[in-house]
């Protein structure tokens, strides 16, 4: 196993000293050599959140000894155990790893949420996956050749937030008059509209690094943060644990944004009429909330005719996204038959 697979979080059996580990699933931590288990404590109450008015910079420390690295390649965080001396990254695979003066002043996760799918379920989904992937080679679905996955926890910050939106539009209503050949033509009359929209947003999920493609790690949402439970850095045994890079007021923006894009829909689909322009949104952002959570993914890459292909696999529901080659035959077979359809098409409405 490679180096960078053992910088993760684990914690002594106390019955023959090795290493327990969290197993998806499981309601405590095991130990693979004598079989001793230990429950994982687990708090009473809900998962904290907090005010936007109380965010502060200051950190309340992780719970537990760890220590800092950074990637010189993708800027990375992660927190390992003190003895790992080196290794390559979990996310770019490169080895410009390097441990960190001090460890940087970062707020505790407020909350947790466990793997459900196990590590050797990830050979399953990933063929599920391929086999799924449209205007790929053939060959792709026997020929990939997977690495070794690792489980790692990526911080996520997540928001609630009660909005309250005026929007006005002009709404367009068609109508048809016959011009002077004697055709019918459609014609649109315009005329202004406005209404209000008001929706609750409950954890509204923006990533607290870039280590993952945001487009990736968008693809395996959703995630369901009704399960979260309350930080324990026992849920983090065998896994590596990253560190957000982004803080809570910049991630704000990016799920300020996901808000905003759900609220046009909404205000749109509302506007009377035909069809619609000039539309404008103005919202209001009340009892805002947040608070950081580490969400479970599997990360590995495969090896296609000489290249490496990443891809992620969501640590709750087996959700599958990365990247792929194309087959460009495939692709210009499906323009070629489209072009043929179209023309067919229009010699027959000549």
């Amino acid at each position: 196993m490679s180096e960078a697979a053992e910088s993760v979080l684990r914690f002594p059996c106390k019955s023959c000293g090795a290493k327990l580990a969290w197993k998806p699933g499981a309601a405590n931590l095991t130990c693979e050599y004598c079989g001793y288990t230990e429950a994982v404590p687990t708090e009473k109450g809900q998962v904290v959140e907090h005010a936007f008015a109380d965010y502060r910079p200051e950190s309340t420390g992780w719970d537990t000894t760890l220590k800092s690295w950074e990637c010189k390649q993708c800027g990375s965080l992660t927190e390992r155990e003190p003895h790992i001396t080196a290794g390559a990254c979990i996310f770019c695979g490169s080895n410009q790893v390097a441990p960190m003066a001090q460890s940087p002043r970062l707020h505790k996760p407020e909350s947790v949420l466990p793997f459900q799918i196990g590590k050797d379920q990830c050979g399953t989904l990933f063929k599920t996956w391929v086999k799924g992937l449209w205007f790929r080679p053939d060959a792709l679905k026997h020929e990939a050749r997977t690495d070794g996955v690792t489980g790692v926890y990526i911080p996520f910050w997540a928001f609630d937030t009660l909005t309250w939106s005026f929007w006005n539009a002009e709404a367009g209503y068609y109508y048809y008059e016959t011009n002077d050949k004697g055709e019918r033509e459609r014609k649109t009359r315009w005329e202004w509209a406005d209404g209000t929209y008001s929706e609750f947003f409950d954890d509204v999920l923006a990533p607290g690094s870039q280590s993952v493609e945001p487009k990736l790690a968008q693809a395996i949402e959703p995630f369901d943060t009704k399960a979260l439970t309350p930080y324990k850095p026992d849920f983090l045994a065998g896994y590596a644990a990253e560190d957000y890079r982004i803080d809570m007021p910049q991630a704000w923006l990016t799920a300020k944004q996901r808000i905003d894009s759900k609220i046009r829909q909404e205000c749109e689909s509302r506007i009377p009429g035909d069809t619609n322009r000039n539309l404008s949104v103005s919202t209001s952002y009340l009892n805002r909330a947040y608070k950081l959570c580490l969400l479970p993914i599997w990360i590995s890459s495969y090896r296609y005719q000489g290249k490496t292909y990443n891809y992620i696999v969501n640590g709750q529901t087996g959700r599958v996204s990365g990247r792929a080659p194309f087959s460009w035959v495939k692709i210009s077979v499906f323009v070629l038959s489209l072009v043929a359809l179209f023309a067919t098409i229009y010699h027959f409405s000549q």
